[in-house]
């Protein structure tokens, strides 16, 4: 009998059976701590179920997710990692016809897209998977070589630097309200995407694609300044009435009490000037399109964006000014010659029959 059984009559105390189900739990939720330092990325499949995928060493790795109340003991005992070599999980995107669901000017609205993959999983045959996250997603598959996207959703290839731009003025070519976008060039076209985060989106259910053609550019140039304002403040005056009284009390014996009164009563405020800088100045572009001439802002820090994309396209006014005349123009360059005598009114006659059929 030990120390402390005096009152169990001759019988020691039996020990609880551990609880199966708690001790299923807690083992499950031990794998899935231990499979999530291979930082997987989580996916579903086509009845809802979650998932974690990795992939590392020449293989897919696989991790079934269960809440951990309300899955049987039996579940969660056969859950663990699925370990599949990469060449017998044949990963493959599933890919999906994407048409704009509208347009807007030059741009065209998409709904955002999901990723989904396919793989062969031992025990289940061919899975198809869909990622839960598609700006983490889409970066993960690629860097380990499962999948191939094109940027912005796989809508197009960015086969250049991304900008980040402001535009503040449209000049009908963007709709209301794209202010704040990223640029980039792919092949002869300027890629221009309104989102919120980056160049994978995120954030926003829809996704907008513009595409402007680099030779419908025709200059653009940094204009305006900074301009500084001066602004001066203070100067003003105030006057104590009460410390003015109470100074002819302090001084009862001068000679110049209304003077020590004033100077005690009188205040003045210091002058202080202030220069305040406004950068006043923009981005303009200049956009010929569809017979029609469009001109476009950007914020000043866009110079660069178009200073690598369309480097050619920097105003030149000499360039500019060495344009063919139109006929309406070649005919008032007549005019004037035959008016100084230069070209007789014959030839004018002539000509101008000529450059008015051309119009």
């Amino acid at each position: 009998m030990g120390l402390f059984d005096w009152n169990k009559d001759g019988q020691s105390e039996e020990r609880p059976q551990p609880n199966p189900l708690y001790q299923a739990q807690e083992a499950y939720e031990a794998r899935r701590r231990a499979f999530e330092e291979h930082k997987p990325i989580r996916l579903r499949d086509a009845d809802g179920g979650a998932w974690w995928l990795a992939a590392e060493d020449g293989a897919v790795m696989l991790f079934p997710l269960y809440e951990r109340n309300g899955t049987p003991k039996e579940t969660l005992d056969a859950a663990c990692e699925i370990r599949i070599p990469l060449e017998q999980a044949d990963v493959q995107r599933i890919e999906e016809a994407r048409t704009p669901i509208r347009t807007e000017v030059i741009f065209a609205v998409y709904e955002k897209p999901e990723v989904r993959i396919g793989l062969n999983v031992p025990g289940r045959g061919r899975m198809a998977l869909t990622a839960d996250q598609t700006e983490r997603a889409i970066p993960y598959l690629m860097e380990r070589g499962l999948a191939r996207f094109r940027a912005v959703y796989d809508l197009v290839d960015c086969t250049g630097p991304v900008f980040d731009i402001r535009c503040s003025q449209g000049g009908e070519l963007f709709p209301k309200g794209y202010t704040s976008m990223q640029v980039f060039r792919d092949a002869d076209d300027l890629i221009f995407v309104h989102n919120k985060r980056n160049i994978y989106g995120g954030g926003d259910s829809k996704v907008a694609l513009g595409r402007l053609p680099a030779a419908a550019v025709r200059f653009y140039r940094l204009c305006g300044g900074v301009r500084t304002e001066t602004r001066v403040s203070g100067g003003g005056v105030s006057i104590d009435r009460s410390a003015a009284y109470w100074a002819g009390w302090m001084h009862p014996f001068s000679f110049n009490q209304h003077g020590h009164a004033i100077e005690a009563a009188v205040s003045s405020e210091p002058i202080r000037t202030e220069h305040i800088e406004h950068d006043e100045r923009y981005v303009e572009v200049c956009v010929r399109m569809d017979g029609k001439t469009y001109d476009l802002q950007f914020s000043p820090d866009s110079l660069a964006a178009f200073d690598a994309m369309v480097p050619e396209k920097e105003f030149d006014e000499a360039a500019l000014s060495d344009r063919q005349p139109t006929p309406a123009e070649q005919i008032a360059i007549l005019a004037g010659l035959c008016e100084k005598g230069w070209v007789s009114r014959a030839e004018f006659e002539q000509a101008k029959a000529r450059l008015l059929a051309q119009i």
